[in-house]
Formats: C-alpha cells, sequence, structure tokens
C-alpha cells in the first residue's frame, strides 16, 4: 500500500479559514482574508517548498514561490532555507512538489535541509477581473507552517486581493501589476509573523532589571 499524502488532512484544517475568508467579504470589494495560529519563538530554521499550483497557470507558482520567499526574508520571524538548497534536496529525493507529500517525504526533506518546519503555499487565484475600467488582476494564495516531525499545521493563511481592493478617489491605490498585487498579498499574509517577530522575548542578559 503506498504511502497516504499529507495533502487531505492539511488541507481539512484550512476549510474554516477559507470560509471566514469569503465570509468577511461581505458582497463588497475589501481584501479577502484569514490567519490564524502560532509561530516558533525561536526564528527556526525553514523551507518553503515551492508553491502549488491550483490556478491553472503554471508558470504564476514561481512568481509566488520568489515574492514569499523575500517577504519571509523580511519579515526576520524565519531563518529561511536557500530555494536552491530546496531544490536540490527535491530532486535528490524523488519529491515531486509539495501538493502531494507524504509524511516521510516531509520527514526526509526536513532532515536533508536540517529545517524542522517548512512552509507549504498554494496559488488559489491567478488571473483577471473586469471593471469599468478595465480587467484588473485578482490573485488569491494559501500558506501553511508545517512541523515536519509531528505533521502539525502550526499556522496558516489565505488571502484573496484584486486590483482595486485598495483603490481610493480617481483611482489611487489600483495595482495594475499582478507581480506588484502578490507582493502586496505576500506582505499583507504575512503581518502575523512580524508581529510575532516583535513579540519575541528579549535575550538572556538584556531584559531591564526590575
Amino acid at each position: 500500500m503506498s504511502p497516504r499524502p499529507i495533502r487531505a488532512g492539511a488541507w481539512t484544517r484550512l476549510v474554516p479559514l477559507c470560509l471566514l475568508a469569503v465570509l468577511c467579504t461581505g458582497g463588497t470589494p475589501a481584501v479577502r482574508r484569514s490567519v490564524g495560529g502560532t509561530v516558533p519563538r525561536d526564528v527556526p530554521r525553514t523551507a518553503l517548498m515551492p508553491f502549488e499550483n491550483l490556478a491553472g497557470r503554471e508558470e504564476e507558482s514561481q512568481t509566488f514561490s520568489k515574492i514569499f520567499f523575500a517577504q519571509l526574508v523580511a519579515s526576520g520571524a524565519l531563518e529561511m532555507v536557500d530555494p536552491a538548497a530546496v531544490d536540490a534536496a527535491m530532486e535528490s529525493l524523488g519529491v515531486r512538489g509539495s501538493g502531494a507529500m507524504t509524511m516521510g517525504e516531509v520527514r526526509a526533506m526536513s532532515d536533508t535541509l536540517h529545517a524542522p518546519y517548512l512552509l507549504l503555499g498554494s496559488v488559489l487565484e491567478s488571473g483577471t477581473v473586469q471593471t469599468p475600467e478595465g480587467p484588473m488582476p485578482s490573485v488569491g494564495a494559501a500558506l501553511r507552517l508545517l512541523e515536519a516531525r509531528s505533521g502539525r499545521v502550526l499556522w496558516a493563511g489565505v488571502h484573496f486581493r484584486t486590483g482595486q481592493d485598495k483603490e481610493s478617489l480617481f483611482g489611487w491605490g489600483r495595482v495594475q501589476s499582478t507581480e506588484r498585487l502578490i507582493s502586496e498579498l505576500a506582505y499583507d499574509m504575512l503581518q502575523d509573523f512580524r508581529d510575532a517577530a516583535k513579540r519575541r522575548a528579549p535575550a538572556s542578559g538584556t531584559e531591564k532589571p526590575k
């Protein structure tokens, strides 16, 4: 019997988040987002797996992966493994993608990269929406932080954006570049990571005397 992929079990934990993300729109063009969970406090070494593409445009998964990696590094909440090392490990272990990894593959990737945590992302939407001003980019993504040894999902986020979500009077705030919109989506989704980094306890010996 072949190993059972972790995909289905992991995604069931995202169902409430997806529902909340949709319900929070309230029929308006507001930003649709839902995030929750915890981030380890000790800046652990973490590997971002290449994004799984569920939107039908394979080239977009590479764009999402590169932009999210840059935002994760900027957040300072995690010590990120170089993407080249991730690609090499996937090739040597025969891992075809993050969408249907078995627990054995998750642990093998973790051991090979000396990274106790993996980040698994999915492109949920990548296209355009029609507006009176013409087509606008529309993107959506999901991201989850997985503890490799136990298989537990510690943090998960789902976020959708269109180029007109933050548009104000006379078109201010309108985004017409897909890459820029993905970058803004990643920045907003990772706010929890940035907040977690700020809340970390000071290092030993740096606490103020009481």
